[in-house]
């Protein structure tokens, strides 16, 4: 097989009548999936989408997300998934820099901030929209035959080509793409199913947004192996029990939170037997979330995984034994780990940052040459994070970086923020680091220095960041101080702050 993700058409062929997708109470078989794919392939290619070029998709989950994917794919063009959580000024500058040829959107909300963040964008460019409903490819293929009868021949896709172009603040502070080549996801895909193993009758659950890549590696992997998937438009704990119990589920992927809301709305009962590996990423989770899910039956299997290597790097085998907790993870299938300390040598049973090699990396961050040689400097991928490599080769994570920030399983950096709250004419100087929190694992908080003879009102500070930043990005409280701790190079000293 080549190795890349255009693979629809032969799975099709191959596993016609089995089920595909499960997605607002209907089943979608490989058959149908790849007659709907193709349509929406040729209404991208009526509007004029060729090899390369970079599609926005501003989608919740669903139908129409899935059909865009695989009809991408097949183009040979890029896909730019995009977070509806973020405010239009920061839409904007994806759409900019990546250069967007088409931005594909949902309607209602979705539709308001495509037009917002389209308006915020350079006048000189153009960017040609479609509003994708319910249904999806037939929407777009009608928006697309209105405008042209034509479409171009499909190419023969490379599987160093691009697939998809993922924002992520990566190891500094600044949003930059990550690119990842068919032959990325393909790679991950294969190594997860080394690790995992593949059964055909497996429903893996995407309980999680498709614009991270742990969500949209879900879907790609499921086509390639010929297994279904079951999407959730949002996450919701009620119906995430109803499908566990109900479905078939026999994969699922989570971030604590989710974890914590799912355990407390199941009120004590059994994780079905159906159930065969609960992937628990997104941050390292408290020992106790764990060993209470695993004393429910949840076969929980803790996994580190990065944008910039397409989802997963090192994962637990699946247990439902209480005595593991987050530790003794081994790479993926492909993937090569090392652990260095400050002077770049590697270290055993002991802290130090984490290197990941292999397959999966992504080729670099998109129009950033300079961030993407130190990102992966001597063919190794340097995260920034922390953690212990054993003798055995088995990885316990640490710490996600040492300034980032996860509430929620959303990856929230100091800087951006930090930007944000100094572009405030009230504020001389800011600083902000996580504080821990019962639901969210941490939560931003900030620290500023008012401009001499400026008074700050948090709550006007918090109305200003409100137009600015996600809201799960926006500090949950502010305290005044007369002066930040730095030290004589005038660099922050973070771990000052509380």
């Amino acid at each position: 097989m080549i190795p890349n993700l255009a693979q629809l058409p032969e799975r099709a062929r191959m596993s016609g009548g089995r089920p595909a997708l499960f997605v607002a109470g209907r089943m979608i078989d490989y058959r149908e999936l790849a007659s709907r794919v193709n349509e929406t392939e040729r209404g991208l290619g009526a509007l004029g989408v060729g090899s390369g070029d970079v599609v926005a998709v501003l989608l919740t989950n669903g139908l129409a997300f899935a059909e865009i994917l695989h009809a991408i794919a097949q183009r040979g063009a890029v896909l730019l998934p995009l977070n509806a959580r973020l405010t239009p000024r920061e839409l904007a500058f994806q759409l900019e820099e990546s250069g967007a040829r088409l931005l594909i959107h949902g309607s209602g909300p979705v539709a308001e901030l495509a037009t917002k963040s389209a308006a915020l964008i350079d006048a000189g460019r153009t960017l040609d929209r479609v509003e994708a409903g319910p249904e999806g490819a037939p929407a777009l293929a009608a928006a697309a035959a209105a405008r042209s009868e034509t479409s171009a021949e499909r190419p023969q896709i490379d599987p160093a080509r691009t697939l998809a172009l993922v924002y992520t603040s990566g190891t500094t502070g600044s949003p930059k793409g990550a690119l990842l080549s068919h032959r990325n996801l393909f790679w991950n895909a294969i190594g997860s199913a080394m690790h995992l193993g593949v059964m055909s009758e497996d429903r893996w659950l995407v309980c999680m947004p498709l614009f991270h890549v742990g969500g949209l590696s879900i879907l790609l992997r499921s086509a390639l192996y010929g297994s279904a998937a079951i999407l959730h438009e949002r996450f919701d704990p009620g119906a995430v029990n109803r499908a566990l119990d109900e479905d078939g589920v026999t994969l699922v992927s989570w971030v604590p939170t989710m974890l914590e809301r799912v355990l407390a709305a199941r009120g004590g009962r059994r994780a079905p037997d159906s159930l065969r590996c609960a992937l628990l990423g997104g941050g390292p989770a408290p020992r106790g979330l764990i060993e209470r899910a695993r004393s429910q039956g949840f076969p929980i299997a803790a996994t580190y995984g990065l944008t910039e290597a397409s989802s997963q790097v090192a994962t637990q085998l699946p247990t439902r034994a209480e005595s593991q907790g987050a530790s003794g993870l081994r790479p993926i299938f492909g993937i090569q780990l090392d652990t260095i300390d400050d002077d770049g040598k590697s270290v055993r049973g002991r802290p130090g940052e984490i290197l990941v090699r292999g397959p999966t990396l992504m080729d670099g961050y998109w129009n950033r040459p300079l961030e993407s040689e130190r990102a992966l400097r001597g063919g190794w991928l340097h995260t920034g994070d922390i953690g212990v490599l054993d003798s055995t080769g088995a990885l316990e994570v640490l710490d996600r970086c040492c300034d980032l920030i996860i509430s929620g399983g959303e990856n929230i950096y100091p800087t951006e923020i930090e930007l944000v709250l100094l572009e405030h004419p009230a504020v001389i100087d800011a600083a902000v680091a996580g504080r821990a929190d019962a639901d969210y694992g941490r939560r931003p908080v900030a620290w500023l220095v008012a401009t001499p003879g400026q008074r700050l009102d948090p709550a006007e500070i918090r109305r200003f960041c409100g137009d600015r930043l996600a809201g799960y990005k926006i500090p949950v409280a502010f305290t005044i101080v007369d002066a930040l701790p730095r030290n004589t190079a005038g660099k922050l000293m973070r771990e000052k702050l509380a």
